[in-house]
């Protein structure tokens, strides 16, 4: 069952978010009150969406969360972040949480968020209609 994500699940989003970028193949070393602090921050952002993912048993599988941000007359959609289960990933969850998001954004036809090129993340945006930027880089500093 795919709901509106609120700051109820924030805690679950935080111990999903950990265990999930913290294993391979981001192998990244996030403490829970550090995730606490990114999620809670992206979910307080002016005109956030989000939406999570759970099983029958209430379990966790996933969530998404982003926000509209103007450009020109138009309104576009960065997508923040995005996490589901690894022991569930290849099942749709994802697909799913992101035409749910589509859903609530229907009016929105431009979409953008930053992932590793080359991963089976890169893939799974691609195959979901996302592309690479054409003029468009990231920059980084130091």
């Amino acid at each position: 069952m795919i709901t509106t994500l609120s700051t109820d699940a924030l805690g679950a989003c935080v111990a999903l978010y950990v265990d999930t970028f913290n294993a391979p193949p981001w192998n990244e070393s996030w403490k829970a009150e550090d995730a606490a602090q990114r999620l809670g921050d992206f979910l307080a952002t002016p005109r956030a969406h989000g939406v999570c993912s759970r099983d029958s048993d209430g379990e966790l599988l996933g969530f998404a969360v982003g926000h509209l941000e103007r450009s020109g007359v138009d309104d576009h959609f960065l997508l923040q972040e995005m996490c589901v289960r690894p022991s569930r990933q290849r099942e749709g969850h994802g697909t799913r949480l992101l035409g749910a998001l589509a859903e609530h954004l229907e009016d929105v036809r431009h979409w953008y968020l930053l992932t590793a090129r080359d991963s089976d993340a890169s893939a799974f945006y691609e195959r979901n209609g996302f592309r690479p930027a054409g003029r468009m880089g990231v920059f980084v500093r130091p």
